[in-house]
Protein backbone atom coordinates (compact mmCIF):
# COMPACT_ATOMS: atom_id res chain seq x y z
CA UNK A 1 0.00 0.00 0.00
CA UNK A 2 1.30 3.52 -0.80
CA UNK A 3 2.58 5.25 2.19
CA UNK A 4 -0.07 8.18 3.26
CA UNK A 5 2.14 11.32 3.31
CA UNK A 6 -0.74 13.43 4.42
CA UNK A 7 -1.86 10.79 7.35
CA UNK A 8 1.53 10.23 8.55
CA UNK A 9 2.54 13.80 8.86
CA UNK A 10 -0.48 15.40 9.59
CA UNK A 11 -2.64 17.84 7.48
CA UNK A 12 -2.32 20.57 9.96
CA UNK A 13 1.30 20.83 8.70
CA UNK A 14 0.42 21.50 4.75
CA UNK A 15 -2.29 23.98 6.21
CA UNK A 16 0.11 26.34 8.04
CA UNK A 17 2.92 26.52 5.14
CA UNK A 18 5.43 24.24 7.02
CA UNK A 19 4.78 21.69 4.38
CA UNK A 20 4.38 21.23 0.57
CA UNK A 21 2.02 18.99 -0.75
CA UNK A 22 3.46 16.82 -3.48
CA UNK A 23 2.54 15.25 -6.88
CA UNK A 24 1.81 12.21 -5.24
CA UNK A 25 -0.24 13.83 -2.71
CA UNK A 26 -2.44 15.60 -5.17
CA UNK A 27 -3.03 12.70 -7.44
CA UNK A 28 -3.71 10.55 -4.35
CA UNK A 29 -6.35 13.19 -3.43
CA UNK A 30 -7.82 13.39 -6.75
CA UNK A 31 -8.30 9.46 -6.94
CA UNK A 32 -9.98 9.33 -3.24
CA UNK A 33 -12.48 11.76 -5.08
CA UNK A 34 -13.55 10.10 -8.08
CA UNK A 35 -13.45 6.54 -6.24
CA UNK A 36 -15.96 8.52 -3.45
CA UNK A 37 -17.98 9.52 -6.62
CA UNK A 38 -18.22 5.89 -7.97
CA UNK A 39 -18.82 4.31 -4.55
CA UNK A 40 -21.76 7.03 -4.07
CA UNK A 41 -23.49 4.81 -7.04
CA UNK A 42 -23.86 2.01 -4.69
CA UNK A 43 -25.44 1.37 -1.96
CA UNK A 44 -24.20 -2.00 0.49
CA UNK A 45 -25.27 -3.08 3.81
CA UNK A 46 -22.14 -5.41 4.41
CA UNK A 47 -21.26 -6.71 7.35
CA UNK A 48 -18.70 -5.77 9.45
CA UNK A 49 -17.05 -3.50 7.18
CA UNK A 50 -17.93 -0.02 5.89
CA UNK A 51 -19.31 -0.54 2.47
CA UNK A 52 -16.57 1.73 0.77
CA UNK A 53 -14.19 -0.74 1.41
CA UNK A 54 -15.75 -3.23 -0.44
CA UNK A 55 -16.19 -1.39 -3.06
CA UNK A 56 -12.66 0.07 -3.77
CA UNK A 57 -11.73 -4.19 -3.59
CA UNK A 58 -14.21 -4.57 -5.81
CA UNK A 59 -13.09 -1.86 -8.57
CA UNK A 60 -9.60 -3.34 -8.58
CA UNK A 61 -10.83 -5.88 -10.61
CA UNK A 62 -11.66 -9.01 -8.69
CA UNK A 63 -11.72 -8.99 -4.99
CA UNK A 64 -12.33 -12.21 -2.63
CA UNK A 65 -14.54 -12.59 0.55
CA UNK A 66 -14.01 -14.30 3.27
CA UNK A 67 -13.55 -14.92 7.30
CA UNK A 68 -10.28 -14.25 8.09
CA UNK A 69 -8.60 -16.81 10.35
CA UNK A 70 -5.51 -14.81 11.84
CA UNK A 71 -5.60 -15.02 14.94
CA UNK A 72 -3.10 -12.16 15.20
CA UNK A 73 -4.89 -10.12 12.61
CA UNK A 74 -7.85 -6.83 14.33
CA UNK A 75 -9.83 -8.51 11.28
CA UNK A 76 -9.81 -12.08 12.97
CA UNK A 77 -13.03 -13.69 12.65
CA UNK A 78 -15.04 -11.00 10.69
CA UNK A 79 -15.76 -11.31 7.55
CA UNK A 80 -13.98 -9.21 4.90
CA UNK A 81 -14.11 -8.17 0.95
CA UNK A 82 -10.14 -7.26 0.27
CA UNK A 83 -8.36 -7.38 -3.34
CA UNK A 84 -7.01 -10.57 -4.78
CA UNK A 85 -4.18 -11.88 -7.29
CA UNK A 86 -3.62 -15.68 -8.64
CA UNK A 87 -1.71 -17.60 -6.78
CA UNK A 88 -2.26 -20.81 -9.14
CA UNK A 89 -2.35 -21.21 -12.90
CA UNK A 90 -5.52 -18.94 -14.31
CA UNK A 91 -7.96 -21.28 -15.56
CA UNK A 92 -10.18 -20.77 -18.25
CA UNK A 93 -12.76 -19.01 -16.28
CA UNK A 94 -9.94 -15.84 -16.00
CA UNK A 95 -9.26 -16.72 -12.41
CA UNK A 96 -7.23 -19.39 -10.42
CA UNK A 97 -7.93 -22.15 -8.18
CA UNK A 98 -5.79 -20.50 -5.35
CA UNK A 99 -5.59 -16.84 -4.66
CA UNK A 100 -3.43 -14.39 -2.21
CA UNK A 101 -5.59 -11.67 -0.53
CA UNK A 102 -4.02 -9.18 1.88
CA UNK A 103 -5.66 -7.33 5.06
CA UNK A 104 -4.23 -4.22 6.68
CA UNK A 105 -2.24 -6.92 8.87
CA UNK A 106 -1.95 -9.56 7.31
CA UNK A 107 -1.83 -11.90 4.00
CA UNK A 108 -3.52 -15.33 3.05
CA UNK A 109 -3.30 -17.68 0.86
CA UNK A 110 -7.16 -18.67 0.18
CA UNK A 111 -8.43 -21.59 -2.30
CA UNK A 112 -11.99 -20.37 -3.87
CA UNK A 113 -14.61 -22.03 -3.37
CA UNK A 114 -13.70 -23.84 0.06
CA UNK A 115 -12.50 -20.58 2.00
CA UNK A 116 -13.67 -17.74 -0.10
CA UNK A 117 -15.45 -16.59 -2.95
CA UNK A 118 -14.58 -14.20 -5.76
CA UNK A 119 -16.57 -10.70 -6.69
CA UNK A 120 -15.81 -9.15 -10.29
CA UNK A 121 -15.99 -5.45 -11.11
CA UNK A 122 -17.28 -6.44 -14.28
CA UNK A 123 -17.78 -8.91 -16.68
CA UNK A 124 -14.01 -8.60 -18.31
CA UNK A 125 -12.39 -8.61 -14.59
CA UNK A 126 -10.88 -5.67 -15.37
CA UNK A 127 -9.87 -2.99 -12.86
CA UNK A 128 -11.15 0.58 -12.80
CA UNK A 129 -7.73 1.82 -14.61
CA UNK A 130 -9.85 4.98 -15.93
CA UNK A 131 -10.11 6.35 -12.59
CA UNK A 132 -6.51 6.65 -12.57
CA UNK A 133 -5.98 8.44 -15.95
CA UNK A 134 -8.44 10.65 -14.61
CA UNK A 135 -7.13 11.74 -11.43
CA UNK A 136 -3.74 11.99 -13.47
CA UNK A 137 -5.50 14.79 -15.53
CA UNK A 138 -6.85 16.12 -13.03
CA UNK A 139 -3.43 16.44 -10.88
CA UNK A 140 -1.55 17.57 -13.80
CA UNK A 141 -4.09 20.10 -14.76
CA UNK A 142 -4.19 21.13 -11.31
CA UNK A 143 -0.32 21.63 -11.10
CA UNK A 144 0.00 23.73 -14.35
CA UNK A 145 -2.52 26.17 -12.67
CA UNK A 146 -0.80 26.57 -9.26
CA UNK A 147 2.27 27.53 -11.36
CA UNK A 148 0.59 29.70 -13.58
CA UNK A 149 -1.00 31.49 -10.48
CA UNK A 150 2.36 31.18 -8.39
CA UNK A 151 4.28 33.25 -11.46
CA UNK A 152 1.70 35.69 -11.91
CA UNK A 153 2.88 37.42 -9.07
CA UNK A 154 6.87 37.27 -9.78
CA UNK A 155 8.87 40.22 -10.90
CA UNK A 156 11.75 40.59 -13.23
CA UNK A 157 14.91 40.67 -11.31
CA UNK A 158 18.35 41.07 -12.77
CA UNK A 159 21.18 38.54 -14.17
CA UNK A 160 23.66 37.55 -10.69
CA UNK A 161 27.24 36.41 -10.93
CA UNK A 162 28.60 36.20 -7.63
CA UNK A 163 27.19 33.69 -4.85
CA UNK A 164 26.43 36.16 -2.40
CA UNK A 165 23.92 37.97 -5.01
CA UNK A 166 22.75 33.90 -5.31
CA UNK A 167 21.83 33.69 -2.11
CA UNK A 168 20.35 36.65 -1.91
CA UNK A 169 18.13 36.82 -4.70
CA UNK A 170 17.34 33.17 -3.98
CA UNK A 171 15.96 34.33 -0.55
CA UNK A 172 13.68 36.86 -1.99
CA UNK A 173 12.51 34.28 -4.71
CA UNK A 174 11.49 32.26 -2.13
CA UNK A 175 9.63 35.09 -0.08
CA UNK A 176 8.07 35.74 -3.59
CA UNK A 177 6.44 32.33 -4.01
CA UNK A 178 5.53 32.69 -0.50
CA UNK A 179 2.84 35.70 -1.06
CA UNK A 180 4.76 38.62 0.19
CA UNK A 181 4.09 42.02 -1.19
CA UNK A 182 7.65 43.14 -2.55
CA UNK A 183 9.19 45.95 -4.61
CA UNK A 184 12.91 45.46 -6.26
CA UNK A 185 13.84 49.33 -6.48
CA UNK A 186 17.48 49.86 -8.09
CA UNK A 187 19.67 52.23 -10.37
CA UNK A 188 18.72 51.44 -13.72
CA UNK A 189 22.47 52.11 -14.35
CA UNK A 190 23.95 49.73 -11.62
CA UNK A 191 21.79 47.00 -13.05
CA UNK A 192 23.88 47.00 -16.50
CA UNK A 193 26.49 44.71 -16.50
CA UNK A 194 29.44 44.31 -19.36
CA UNK A 195 28.39 42.97 -22.15
CA UNK A 196 24.27 43.91 -21.91
CA UNK A 197 23.37 47.12 -23.79
CA UNK A 198 19.77 47.45 -22.43
CA UNK A 199 18.16 46.81 -19.31
CA UNK A 200 15.84 43.80 -20.38
CA UNK A 201 19.17 42.40 -21.91
CA UNK A 202 20.17 42.13 -18.51
CA UNK A 203 16.75 40.82 -16.59
CA UNK A 204 15.76 37.39 -16.29
CA UNK A 205 12.02 37.73 -16.91
CA UNK A 206 10.38 34.44 -15.11
CA UNK A 207 7.26 34.20 -16.60
CA UNK A 208 5.17 35.85 -19.53
CA UNK A 209 2.51 38.10 -17.87
CA UNK A 210 0.24 37.12 -20.84
CA UNK A 211 0.46 33.58 -19.63
CA UNK A 212 -1.92 34.42 -16.68
CA UNK A 213 -4.61 34.85 -19.54
CA UNK A 214 -4.31 30.55 -19.59
CA UNK A 215 -5.60 30.34 -16.16
CA UNK A 216 -9.40 30.52 -17.38
CA UNK A 217 -8.66 27.40 -19.95
CA UNK A 218 -7.47 25.05 -16.97
CA UNK A 219 -10.45 26.31 -14.62
CA UNK A 220 -12.45 24.79 -17.48
CA UNK A 221 -10.55 21.89 -18.42
CA UNK A 222 -10.81 20.86 -14.80
CA UNK A 223 -14.67 20.90 -15.39
CA UNK A 224 -14.47 19.19 -18.27
CA UNK A 225 -12.53 16.31 -16.86
CA UNK A 226 -15.23 16.12 -14.35
CA UNK A 227 -18.18 16.21 -16.40
CA UNK A 228 -15.98 13.47 -18.83
CA UNK A 229 -15.49 10.95 -15.84
CA UNK A 230 -19.44 11.92 -14.38
CA UNK A 231 -20.93 11.05 -18.00
CA UNK A 232 -18.53 7.46 -18.02
CA UNK A 233 -20.06 6.72 -15.12
CA UNK A 234 -23.41 7.62 -16.07
CA UNK A 235 -23.92 10.53 -13.21
CA UNK A 236 -25.64 13.96 -14.41
CA UNK A 237 -23.14 16.72 -14.34
CA UNK A 238 -24.64 20.58 -15.12
CA UNK A 239 -22.09 22.47 -16.62
CA UNK A 240 -21.24 26.46 -16.89
CA UNK A 241 -18.39 26.91 -19.57
CA UNK A 242 -18.53 29.28 -22.51
CA UNK A 243 -19.37 26.44 -24.94
CA UNK A 244 -21.26 23.88 -22.53
CA UNK A 245 -23.86 23.56 -24.72
CA UNK A 246 -21.67 21.74 -27.12
CA UNK A 247 -20.15 19.93 -24.69
CA UNK A 248 -23.02 18.42 -23.37
CA UNK A 249 -24.69 17.37 -26.68
CA UNK A 250 -20.81 16.31 -27.13
CA UNK A 251 -21.18 14.19 -23.48
CA UNK A 252 -24.76 13.02 -24.40
CA UNK A 253 -23.92 10.66 -26.70
CA UNK A 254 -21.90 8.67 -24.31
CA UNK A 255 -24.71 8.07 -22.29
CA UNK A 256 -25.75 4.53 -24.52
CA UNK A 257 -21.97 3.61 -23.38
CA UNK A 258 -22.19 4.59 -19.92
CA UNK A 259 -25.05 3.34 -19.37
CA UNK A 260 -24.02 -0.33 -20.91
CA UNK A 261 -21.15 -0.14 -18.64
CA UNK A 262 -22.72 1.21 -15.31
CA UNK A 263 -25.10 -2.11 -15.65
CA UNK A 264 -22.36 -4.40 -16.78
CA UNK A 265 -21.45 -3.51 -13.05
CA UNK A 266 -24.66 -3.64 -11.90
CA UNK A 267 -25.17 -7.15 -12.34
CA UNK A 268 -21.55 -8.46 -11.43
CA UNK A 269 -22.42 -7.28 -7.69
CA UNK A 270 -25.96 -8.24 -7.49
CA UNK A 271 -24.59 -11.68 -8.62
CA UNK A 272 -21.17 -11.70 -6.45
CA UNK A 273 -23.68 -10.34 -3.22
CA UNK A 274 -25.73 -13.42 -3.64
CA UNK A 275 -22.89 -16.22 -3.93
CA UNK A 276 -21.35 -14.87 -0.65
CA UNK A 277 -24.66 -14.73 1.01
CA UNK A 278 -24.63 -18.31 0.11
CA UNK A 279 -21.36 -18.93 0.84
CA UNK A 280 -22.08 -17.47 4.64
CA UNK A 281 -24.39 -20.17 5.31
CA UNK A 282 -22.81 -22.58 3.79
CA UNK A 283 -19.38 -21.70 5.74
CA UNK A 284 -20.67 -21.08 9.31
CA UNK A 285 -24.68 -21.17 9.02
CA UNK A 286 -24.74 -16.98 9.03
CA UNK A 287 -27.64 -15.56 7.51
CA UNK A 288 -26.97 -11.95 6.14
CA UNK A 289 -28.62 -10.06 3.30
CA UNK A 290 -26.34 -7.71 1.55
CA UNK A 291 -29.34 -5.87 0.32
CA UNK A 292 -27.39 -4.49 -2.43
CA UNK A 293 -28.96 -1.67 -5.20
CA UNK A 294 -27.67 0.77 -7.46
CA UNK A 295 -28.04 4.17 -5.25
CA UNK A 296 -30.87 6.62 -5.96
CA UNK A 297 -28.59 9.10 -8.04
CA UNK A 298 -27.94 6.79 -10.35
CA UNK A 299 -30.65 4.73 -10.54
CA UNK A 300 -32.78 8.25 -11.67
CA UNK A 301 -29.88 8.31 -14.28
CA UNK A 302 -30.64 4.77 -15.34
CA UNK A 303 -34.30 5.36 -15.54
CA UNK A 304 -34.00 9.02 -17.58
CA UNK A 305 -32.08 6.88 -20.17
CA UNK A 306 -34.18 4.78 -20.62
CA UNK A 307 -37.32 7.12 -20.93
CA UNK A 308 -35.08 8.66 -23.00
CA UNK A 309 -34.80 5.50 -24.97
CA UNK A 310 -38.19 4.89 -24.87
CA UNK A 311 -39.36 8.56 -25.89
CA UNK A 312 -36.64 7.96 -29.21
CA UNK A 313 -38.00 4.66 -30.15
CA UNK A 314 -41.88 6.01 -30.13
CA UNK A 315 -40.63 9.10 -31.91
CA UNK A 316 -38.73 6.81 -34.30
CA UNK A 317 -41.74 4.65 -34.82
CA UNK A 318 -43.85 7.93 -35.06
CA UNK A 319 -41.82 9.48 -37.88
CA UNK A 320 -41.43 5.85 -39.56
CA UNK A 321 -45.25 5.29 -39.53
CA UNK A 322 -45.93 9.28 -40.97
CA UNK A 323 -43.38 8.09 -44.00
CA UNK A 324 -44.98 5.28 -44.90
CA UNK A 325 -48.42 6.94 -44.34
CA UNK A 326 -46.61 10.00 -46.94
CA UNK A 327 -45.68 7.10 -49.24
CA UNK A 328 -48.82 5.41 -49.27
CA UNK A 329 -50.42 8.62 -50.24
CA UNK A 330 -47.64 9.07 -52.78
CA UNK A 331 -48.11 5.92 -54.64
CA UNK A 332 -52.03 6.50 -54.14
CA UNK A 333 -51.03 9.99 -55.87
CA UNK A 334 -49.19 8.49 -58.91
CA UNK A 335 -52.09 6.15 -59.73
CA UNK A 336 -54.18 8.71 -60.10
CA UNK A 337 -52.29 10.65 -62.10
CA UNK A 338 -51.47 7.58 -64.33
CA UNK A 339 -55.11 7.14 -64.55
CA UNK A 340 -55.76 11.07 -65.21
CA UNK A 341 -53.40 10.99 -67.87
CA UNK A 342 -54.53 7.59 -69.36
CA UNK A 343 -58.17 9.63 -69.39
CA UNK A 344 -56.56 12.73 -71.47
CA UNK A 345 -54.91 10.49 -73.74
CA UNK A 346 -58.39 8.56 -74.01
CA UNK A 347 -59.85 11.96 -74.74
CA UNK A 348 -57.63 13.41 -77.41
CA UNK A 349 -58.09 9.80 -79.28
CA UNK A 350 -61.38 10.40 -79.02
CA UNK A 351 -61.19 13.84 -80.02
CA UNK A 352 -58.80 13.29 -83.21
CA UNK A 353 -61.28 10.34 -84.31
CA UNK A 354 -63.95 13.11 -84.35
CA UNK A 355 -61.69 15.46 -85.94
CA UNK A 356 -61.52 13.29 -89.15
CA UNK A 357 -65.39 13.02 -90.39
CA UNK A 358 -65.81 16.53 -90.53
CA UNK A 359 -62.72 16.98 -92.27
CA UNK A 360 -63.62 14.87 -94.71
CA UNK A 361 -67.29 15.91 -95.17
CA UNK A 362 -65.78 20.03 -95.02
CA UNK A 363 -63.77 19.03 -97.83
CA UNK A 364 -66.81 17.42 -100.14
CA UNK A 365 -68.92 20.40 -99.15
CA UNK A 366 -66.05 22.79 -100.07
CA UNK A 367 -66.02 20.71 -103.77
CA UNK A 368 -69.65 21.38 -104.24
CA UNK A 369 -70.15 24.95 -104.18
CA UNK A 370 -66.92 25.42 -105.89
CA UNK A 371 -67.87 25.82 -110.05
CA UNK A 372 -65.25 24.67 -112.87
CA UNK A 373 -65.37 27.94 -115.01
CA UNK A 374 -62.02 26.36 -116.76
CA UNK A 375 -60.78 29.15 -116.45
CA UNK A 376 -63.65 31.43 -118.37
CA UNK A 377 -64.70 34.35 -116.38
CA UNK A 378 -67.86 34.85 -118.75
CA UNK A 379 -70.93 34.39 -117.66
CA UNK A 380 -73.43 33.08 -120.33
CA UNK A 381 -77.24 34.01 -120.38
CA UNK A 382 -78.77 30.67 -121.97
CA UNK A 383 -82.00 32.21 -122.34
Amino acid sequence: MRENNLYKAGIYRYMTGTGRIRKRDLNDMYMNMLCRIAAAEHEYRTPDFNSFFYEMSIMTGVAAFYKCTEKNSVNYNKWCCTPARPADVINNMLIADRITTAGSDYSSELEVGKDCILLFNNSSLYPSFMFAKYADDLTETAISASKLTKWARMTPIPRVDTDTDIAKYTTLLQRILEGEDINVLTDELSVLKDGHRTIDDNVLRLTDETSVDKLHFFDEHIEQILRRFATWRGLPFSTTAKSSQNLIDELHDMDAISTFMIEDEIACRRDGFERAAAFMKEYDGTEFDFAYKPSDVLQRQLERTAIEYTTQLAEADRIESEASQKASQGIKFIAEAEKLEAEAEQTEVQTEEMKVPEEKEGKENESEETPDTNGDDTVRDDT
